[in-house]
């Protein structure tokens, strides 16, 4: 069965989930921690989407996020994962090859509560992986330390890929990794700048509860998944990797997922809201189809349904030689 197409409705907030074809490129290394924020610096400088919260797993990134302009959205993931392809491929020495899986999920989250479930599902994701004991002890980059301190702006260093080449691989030193970053850091010649914007769901929830009130609850429900996880490792005898294992775990460890989330159109736990959020995405499906045979007779009157994607339009560079030799034939 084909998965579902993406959907990017304005003044929405989507659960945005990309993960890498194999291993476990994204180390909690200080080169890597540069190159994942200069990433994200320049995706948000090209197409400024507003995100409220990120987690950087090993093989996988979430990131919530508010829908304002869809294109945004969609060339915002694309350019986040071209800068990261392109430096893990330079980091291993490799050309072309292809890092992340094909496109990305955006499921909707239609009410405040599942909102704060998903947030809370983010920033915990560390601490279910058994990486860290909390949020707060990930070595991993997310925006937790930005929404936790109010520092809701953050300087971060250019990477450029000219800047980066083969790097060691197999377990490493601390030291290693941070002369790795150390010799980068120092071609850095310009700075971006990265925002965060936790509230603003406000926009896709308006009238629904204070910003301060959600914060409060994203607190309490980390907290407790930190405490169930607390007992998952006792029951299982789960140990936590130490903070020089962490360091020394290698760029190119091979690793292949073994579950993959099912695309969903929707997140929301209110069964009727869900049913009737479902029902509308299939009449703006089938309104797309009927533009989409519209174009196929030659008629682009009619524009294609916010949110989703159209086919590409036929190019006019390879219309225009076929036209003139049909005229030079008629000469």
């Amino acid at each position: 069965m084909s998965r579902p197409p993406r959907i990017l409705l304005p003044h929405t907030v989507v659960m945005l989930t990309s993960r890498v074809q194999r291993g476990l490129p994204f180390v909690c290394s200080p080169l890597m921690e540069l190159i994942l924020w200069s990433a994200l610096g320049v995706a948000q400088s090209l197409y400024p989407v507003k995100i409220l919260s990120f987690v950087v797993m090993g093989n996988h990134i979430h990131i919530i996020a508010l829908v304002e302009d869809p294109a945004t959205v969609e060339s915002f993931m694309e350019r986040f994962k071209c800068e990261t392809a392109h430096a893990v491929n330079r980091l291993l020495g490799r050309r072309q090859v292809t890092v992340w899986c094909e496109g990305y999920d955006s499921p909707v989250i239609l009410t405040l509560d599942d909102l704060v479930e998903k947030l809370a599902y983010v920033y915990a994701n560390p601490v279910r992986a058994h990486r860290a004991a909390s949020i707060s002890a990930y070595q991993g980059v997310s925006s937790w330390g930005m929404f936790t301190s109010g520092n809701l702006t953050r300087e971060v260093k250019r990477i450029r890929r000219t800047f980066l080449g083969p790097i060691a691989t197999g377990n490493v030193s601390a030291t290693e990794r941070r002369q790795e970053a150390s010799v980068v850091e120092k071609q850095v010649t310009e700075t971006l700048s990265f925002s965060l914007s936790p509230d603003a769901w406000t926009i896709a929830f308006p009238n629904h509860g204070s910003p301060h009130e959600v914060s409060e609850k994203l607190f309490k429900r980390v907290e407790e998944i930190e405490h169930e996880m607390v007992v998952t490792r006792e029951r299982e005898s789960i140990s936590l990797p130490s903070d020089s294992q962490t360091a020394a775990q290698p760029i190119d460890m091979p690793y292949a997922p073994k579950a993959f989330g099912r695309r969903m159109w929707c997140i929301c736990s209110d069964i009727p809201l869900r049913i009737a959020f479902i029902s509308f995405i299939k009449i703006l499906r089938a309104k797309a189809r009927k533009v989409r045979l519209q174009w196929l007779r030659g008629d682009w009157r009619e524009p294609f349904p916010t949110g989703l994607f159209p086919p590409s339009q036929p190019m006019l560079s390879r219309l225009l030689p076929a036209y003139f030799r049909r005229s030079i034939a008629l000469v």
